[in-house]
């Protein structure tokens, strides 16, 4: 059993909630809707949304569906999650702080149900998959997400080159994050009880007008980068900042960058 991921604790996505929703929500929505589209909803579906985040599936789903339940461990992505909803209105969303791995829900109470890059990094991912399989009713699906490989992403395969040597663990760090291979993502899904296994790849830009641009956004929204400024003192916190900036404008320009990083849509059939 590989050593749990440290995003697998809440107190990196506490730091960065805020940040997640200026800066990362609004192209993860995109990713959102594909999986919707993949999931399809029956009418007046009750809809499950594990590690839901600040609600970028949850809150864009409760106008197709009757209720949708939102569970995520994160204190402050749960907060985020609350106001947002109060925001805009939407009532059919009940927001839950708990661990997914153990669903606090009885068995087949979902029509559909949704993991957006959360239940990548579970420290038990079979008992994460297991649980979806569980509270689903039978003959509904689950979608659930991941990153393809790095390689596919030059200039963010650029920048964690730099964390993985601060950071022992960090996933992506080999160049391969979790479920990324479409077999092995297959694989756990089928192990956990979901038939009709499928696993679909969809990819979304992200502009930025500058490295730099690209570097104070991470800074805000990025669970591993949070995790290494937390961990380092200021003084080489501020020489790594400046070094990893010089070296991606050295590879890729100061100007304007732009990532495609497709992303593994997981769907099984319960």
């Amino acid at each position: 059993m590989p050593q749990p991921s440290p995003l697998a604790q809440p107190g990196p996505w506490n730091t960065i909630a805020a940040g997640y929703v200026a800066d990362l929500l609004p192209i993860f929505a995109l990713y959102a809707r594909d999986a919707i589209a993949l999931g399809r909803l029956p009418a007046r579906a009750h809809v499950l949304d594990v590690a839901a985040g600040p609600g970028t599936l949850s809150l864009q789903v409760a106008a197709a569906a009757e209720r949708v339940v939102a569970v995520d461990f994160a204190e402050a992505m749960v907060a985020q999650l609350r106001r947002r909803a109060a925001e805009a209105g939407i009532g059919n969303v009940d927001i839950h702080q708990a661990d997914a791995q153990s669903l606090p829900f009885a068995e087949a109470s979902f029509d559909a149900a949704f993991s957006m890059f959360g239940l990548m990094f579970f420290p038990d991912r079979a008992a994460g998959f297991r649980e979806l399989a569980r509270v689903l009713r039978p003959g509904r699906r689950a979608v659930v997400s991941s990153w393809a490989p790095l390689d596919q992403v030059p200039l963010m395969a650029a920048l964690f080159d730099t964390l993985r040597a601060c950071l022992p663990g960090l996933p992506f760090a080999s160049g391969k994050g979790p479920l990324a291979d479409v077999e092995e993502f297959r694989l756990e899904m089928t192990d956990a009880g979901f038939h009709e296994v499928e696993i679909h790849t969809t990819a979304h830009r992200n502009a930025y007008p500058s490295i730099h641009a690209f570097w104070e956004s991470n800074v805000r929204s990025s669970a591993p980068v949070a995790l290494l400024k937390q961990k380092l003192p200021p003084a080489e916190w501020e020489a790594l900042s400046k070094e990893l900036v010089a070296r991606l404008e050295s590879e890729f320009g100061a100007g304007p960058v732009e990532i495609h990083w497709p992303a593994r849509l997981g769907v099984g059939v319960r």
